[in-house]
């Protein structure tokens, strides 16, 4: 990892970087606002005050919810649903309530398949923003790299740390 002089690491991870979030959950500190969900921070933009959790709170809470649902939900009749993902046959305590009952039967996933395709799709959402850093670090380092490639470099980290999206401000 390059050091300059005074002692600045270039290229760090953005997920060590200090921000100005704090989660009101479990009390972290200087987080940066990868942390938390767009709604999150776009909460906390409207009103500093307002109290805002991060992402691995607000999963956790989803989970204890999902959890506690599933002990509420009851299956008197036995009667099993299938998921259209996974074609398993299960109970209704592996649906959530709005899957069993606005859902056409060809459309219903049970709780397991639904929690997979979240977190595929978070997962892809984090490569591609970690692919297209990766590819402006690499035209950052080139010989002939401009400033250009400088600045796109360092509005996208910036977007990582803060959030907010650069602003194009015309030259004339």
């Amino acid at each position: 990892m390059p050091t300059t002089a005074l002692g600045v690491s270039a290229n760090a991870d953005p997920s060590q970087w200090h921000g100005s979030f704090d989660c009101a959950q479990c009390s972290r500190t200087s987080l940066p606002a990868m942390e938390f969900s767009a709604k999150m921070q776009q909460k906390r933009r409207a009103d500093v005050r307002a109290s805002i959790k991060c992402k691995r709170c607000v999963e956790s809470a989803q989970a204890a919810e999902r959890a506690l649902s599933a002990m509420r939900i009851a299956d008197d009749d036995g009667t099993l649903y299938a998921c259209s993902v996974c074609k398993v046959e299960k109970p209704a305590s592996g649906f959530s309530r709005a899957q069993l009952n606005s859902k056409s039967a060809d459309a219903r996933r049970c709780s397991t398949c639904r929690d997979a395709e979240a977190a595929n799709a978070a997962t892809n959402a984090d490569a591609k923003v970690q692919a297209v850093l990766r590819d402006a670090r690499a035209a950052s380092a080139k010989a002939d790299a401009t400033l250009a490639d400088f600045a796109r470099e360092a509005a996208l980290e910036a977007e990582l740390v803060t959030g907010l999206k650069p602003k194009k401000i015309s030259g004339g």
